[in-house]
């Protein structure tokens, strides 16, 4: 068995080298390209590419490094000429597909070696440039290759072909080269060889042993005197919190116990990914309490969190803070910054974000469209798709998705499905199992039962459990008591210890007022243990969460709540609410099932939100579960009586409710 502790730690050697790579003796690439009448011929020079060229093509883009490639080849180039193209070319392909800086890199990879660059025993430089672009396109056997043939090793050199390995997800093989370092060419590791060795452990967890392996090479980080360093204690920090080691993440940070922002964000970071959201914030203010300044990367940590835990208040501070702090646009974190004021139900403050944004890119779209169909906008989304398209953005598969979404919610079946349906031809993009899934939704969801089961049957990925639950969630809105059997009948097969199953079977026969088959549920779920999500809501207000479950008595002031939701109920039902008993869930008389719907969550924190905040606020609640009807139809007539806004968000999207009616016209 696998053991990475005497692994890491024993003697050995590098795997057999590969062959050699067999590299084609291409012509001048300047000389061999065709150009067209007009284009202007650089004059050719045998002066070398100067400093201010070399800098100017290592931050060149992958078209105009072609260029500056042709002028280079015509004006003699030099080794070092050579070695700032190839680095150009590695920061313009980071992803594995082909991309035209692969092609150039290749091309030039073979002018090397017919001009005999790569013959000398001091290449050493020009080596490590070539060795380090195909490791940057995820190629490291190419890599390899070049690695094998040097003469010469430096630490720079391991070190690119270490990453280009755990980057390639080839964990196993960036092990074996950190290895052999020290006991093949006398180098030891530096800073930069653990965090790429790390970053493959956090990235590949499988394959077992992962936290001892881990540990592994922290204690050669120990060995080698390293674990001071910011660098390297930051990537230990992302390595334990990938793994889910988070008490191991607590004792690095406090071990270096340093001011260095970059350990202080990768520990924000780590608490993030382990779900420690108020932890997270929590090190951000002892940040700011020891000055020290965040980067861009934590505030878009900052402001997932707050949006996941619709935490507005604090996302507005947070927000004003960055405004102070940081100069330059970055587009991930206003992408995260509009997404925040979106999950907090602040629709128009997620527009003028995206308005105000200079560096509109994709994921900005993406992520704005998905803002307006989850607030029931799809006008506004398909409106921003075609200006998307018209700015000369190319849509992605996620696009398209978040697109779909929009029609989803509202109803849209016939838009819906012309979209899907020429996804291929018009967009050039194929469907996704995820595609599939939102198209059954919405066919399920507008009742078309029967179609969505033909679909299921005809995608060419097999249906898995989430899905068919969401045809069964629709057997139980529309009724469907046939189908909705027979699903959940092959669901308590796969799964038959997943309440949701269970509760939404329950569900039918309770809105069709089969209360005797409802009960024989409950009672074969509590015979089996199985415990369903317990609902609640929750409220900020006062810069402070209140929470509540279903009929909650814990708040501090309970009386006061219960007292005003009585009041409130008794004003809804004379402007004309009728409780919808097909919603609760006990075969209880009717007055009992009416008072069993009155206390459900989501209408404890409207009257403690109605009590405790100035009249005609705006109120933006959250519930972890779907909201019930009854508790929609009551939150419209909330609207009417207190002449509130009100802004509902539960697990699938959001409902404003005003004047006595909803955005989502009660399709939801």
């Amino acid at each position: 068995m696998f053991c990475p502790l005497v692994w890491l730690c024993s003697a050995g050697s590098l795997p057999s080298p590969m062959p050699p790579i067999p590299l084609p003796p291409t012509p001048c690439a300047a000389d061999s390209t065709p150009r067209p009448a007009g284009d202007a011929v650089p004059h050719r020079s045998r002066k070398p590419i100067t400093r201010r060229q070399r800098c100017r093509i290592t931050t060149t883009s992958s078209s105009s490094a072609l260029y500056a490639a042709r002028v280079l080849i015509a004006d003699a180039p030099t080794p070092r000429a050579f070695s700032a193209l190839f680095k150009a070319a590695s920061s313009s392909s980071p992803s594995p597909s082909p991309s035209p800086s692969q092609s150039l890199g290749a091309q030039l990879h073979a002018q090397a070696v017919v001009r005999g660059f790569l013959g000398d025993v001091d290449n050493t430089i020009l080596s490590t440039a070539i060795l380090n672009f195909y490791a940057s396109c995820r190629e490291p056997d190419l890599a390899r290759r070049v690695f094998d043939r040097m003469a010469r090793r430096s630490a720079v050199t391991w070190n690119a072909l270490i990453k280009g390995y755990a980057q390639a997800g080839r964990r196993d093989e960036a092990l074996a080269l950190f290895r052999c370092m020290r006991r093949q060419d006398g180098v030891a590791p530096d800073k930069y060889t653990f965090p790429a060795l790390l970053s493959g452990i956090g990235r590949n967890r499988s394959g077992g042993c992962v936290q001892e392996l881990g540990a592994a090479v922290h204690a050669q980080v120990v060995k080698s005197g390293l674990d001071k360093d910011p660098f390297v204690g930051a990537s230990l920090l992302s390595m334990y919190a990938a793994t889910g080691a988070l008490e191991d993440v607590k004792a690095v940070f406090d071990d270096m116990d340093t001011l260095d922002p970059v350990v202080w964000s990768s520990m924000i970071s780590a608490y993030v990914n382990c779900k420690e959201e108020e932890a997270a914030l929590l090190t951000f203010y002892k940040m700011l309490c020891q000055d020290i300044t965040p980067r861009q990367f934590v505030y878009s940590s900052l402001f997932a969190i707050c949006g996941s835990m619709s935490m507005l208040e604090m996302g507005r501070q947070v927000h004003a803070h960055s405004l102070k702090n940081i100069t330059d646009n970055d587009a991930a974190m206003t992408n995260a910054l509009l997404t925040m004021y979106s999950d907090c139900g602040c629709i128009d403050d997620a527009w003028r974000v995206f308005d105000s944004n200079d560096i509109v890119d994709v994921i900005s779209y993406n992520s704005m469209i998905l803002a307006l169909g989850q607030h029931a906008h799809p006008k506004e989304a398909v409106e921003l798709f075609k200006r998307m398209k018209f700015s000369g953005l190319i849509p992605d598969e996620v696009t398209l998705l978040n697109l779909l979404s929009a029609f989803n919610h509202a109803g849209l079946v016939h838009e819906g499905l012309h979209l899907f349906n020429s996804m291929l031809d018009i967009e050039g993009i194929k469907p996704s199992y995820q595609h599939y899934a939102c198209v059954i939704d919405m066919l399920a969801r507008s009742g078309e039962i029967e179609e969505s089961m033909k679909t299921i049957k005809e995608m060419p990925f097999e249906a898995e459990t989430p899905l068919w639950r969401i045809v069964l969630g629709a057997c139980s809105k529309h009724g469907d008591i046939e189908t909705g059997m027979k699903i959940a009948e092959m669901l308590f097969e796969k799964e038959p210890y997943e309440p949701t199953n269970y509760i939404l079977l329950g569900n039918i026969y309770a809105r069709l007022g089969r209360w005797t088959e409802t009960e024989n549920i409950r009672s074969l779920m509590e015979k089996s243990g199985i415990d369903g999500d317990d609902a609640f809501s929750w409220i900020e207000m006062g810069q402070r969460t209140h929470r509540f479950g279903v009929d909650d008595r814990a708040h501090p002031i309970s009386e006061e709540i219960y007292r005003n939701l009585d009041r409130l109920m008794g004003s809804i039902k004379a402007a004309g609410y009728v409780p919808d008993t097909s919603f609760a869930t006990h075969s209880t008389g009717k007055n009992r099932r009416e008072e069993s719907l009155r206390y459900h969550c989501e209408k404890l924190a409207f009257a403690f939100g109605d009590l405790a905040s100035p009249s005609g606020d705006t109120l933006r609640i959250m519930k972890n579960l779907r909201v019930c009807g009854d508790c929609h139809s009551a939150y419209k007539y909330f609207s009417l009586v207190t002449g509130r806004k009100i802004v509902l968000r539960d697990n699938h999207r959001f409902h404003h409710f005003y004047k006595g009616a909803c955005s989502c016209r009660d399709y939801w």
